[in-house]
């Protein structure tokens, strides 16, 4: 028998998060975010938010994690190829939980809202100091809107092909954006609505 060597936090919480294990096939699938966490990038110029996504349909998937890791603010703006990748994201996340995002929105307000998503596996690409390859990860292809202005319908959901499929390993300078026809422009704070109104958001008609 022995004693934890450390300080062991309780949070009987924890113990109601399950799932993950293994990788989500290709497939269309609704998920939330479950966690997010904002921490300061390597270089200490911007932010990072850190997200725990989780499977909530189809059924045989469900309780499925996956995370993404996705700058949202840096110095250099759009220069910066993980910020240049990873703003749109959150932003298109904010569309699809109807979450117009500005400085002042709590990450709080975008977790536990299902929203459908093409989920896909990338291969791990080679590693840096040639010591083998990074482990194959999901993330997601496309997000699917179900606004108003949405160009194109909620897919059914549930395998794409055998579920295989995968993108290939990222490379240096190549483009990261997936494909999204109905993606608004560069999230803008929502204009003021008349007095007495609510505010809209800028995908809302």
């Amino acid at each position: 028998m022995a004693k934890l060597g450390f300080d062991y936090e309780v949070d009987f919480e924890n113990t109601d998060k399950q799932g993950g294990g293994g990788l989500i096939p290709h497939s269309y699938c609704r998920i939330w975010a479950e966690a997010i966490e904002l921490k300061p990038t390597n270089d200490t110029k911007g932010y990072q938010a850190e997200i725990t996504f989780e499977v909530q349909e189809p059924e045989d998937l469900k309780g499925k994690k996956f995370w993404a890791y996705w700058t949202i603010v840096h110095a250099d703006g759009f220069n910066h190829g993980q910020y240049k990748y990873g703003k749109p994201q959150f932003d298109r996340l904010g569309r699809a939980v109807d979450v117009n995002i500005t400085g002042d929105t709590d990450t709080d307000e975008l977790l536990f809202k299902s929203f459908v998503a093409e989920i896909e596996i990338q291969e791990g690409g080679p590693k840096a100091d040639g010591s083998g390859n990074y482990k194959d990860k999901n993330q997601i292809a496309r997000f699917f809107f179900e606004d108003a202005a949405a160009k194109e319908p909620v897919p059914q959901l549930g395998l794409i092909g055998d579920g295989t499929a995968k993108r290939p390993p990222f490379k240096s300078g190549a483009a990261r954006t997936p494909a999204n026809d109905n993606r608004p422009a560069a999230a803008r704070p929502a204009p003021a609505a008349a007095a007495g109104g609510a505010k809209k958001n800028p995908w809302s008609k």
